[in-house]
């Protein structure tokens, strides 16, 4: 089992309640968004559903969407956090809260971040063409993040996978290719 696969269980396994068990996985995600270099360089903010509605005088109520992340372009993204086993099947009735508090002009984009690769063909039919557009995450997509998971400590900041040094031939071959392309 990964490391990040075992920290899934323990939130799953030490969870008082289904709202426990989504609320730790909503830290992990605004850790993953905040610090995973692809939406860290997107989004300027990420804050609960709860945190966002209270700033925009809106109702705190949960609607089905976990997180709003507000892009450097200052658009606003609805998140939702889907915490289940592995194994799990994303269905279509999963995701019908999200959709419809989702769907709303204030939302330019929509992400789903789940803990299983598997979605039922309803569920994966539902999110094509939809507007405004839906992407995911997936566990496979969390297990390759640069979040070294085997660090991972949910009071603390995020330690990230050592990078790879480049070896002499690369280095050189990397550096006639920028001579070339400035000439």
């Amino acid at each position: 089992m990964s490391s990040l696969s075992q920290i899934l269980q323990s939130f799953r396994d030490q969870a008082v309640s289904e709202r426990d068990k989504g609320t730790d996985f909503e830290h992990l995600c605004m850790v993953y968004l905040r610090n995973e270099p692809m939406y860290k360089d997107l989004y300027r903010e990420v804050m609960t559903y709860g945190q966002w509605a209270e700033s925009e005088g809106l109702s705190q109520k949960d609607t089905g969407i976990d997180l709003v992340a507000i892009t450097f372009l200052d658009e606003v993204h609805a998140i939702q956090c889907k915490n289940y086993a592995p194994e799990y099947k994303i269905a279509k009735s999963d995701i019908d809260s999200f959709f419809t508090a989702s769907g709303k002009a204030t939302f330019s984009h929509r992400v789903i971040i789940t803990t299983t690769n598997n979605w039922t063909q309803n569920a994966s039919d539902a999110l094509e063409n939809q507007n405004p557009p839906v992407s995911t995450i997936k566990l496979s997509d969390l297990e390759q993040s640069l979040i070294d998971w085997d660090q991972f400590k949910v009071d603390a900041a995020p330690v990230f996978k050592a990078q790879k040094t480049q070896r002499e031939h690369q280095v050189t071959a990397k550096s006639a290719t920028i001579t070339v392309v400035a000439e």
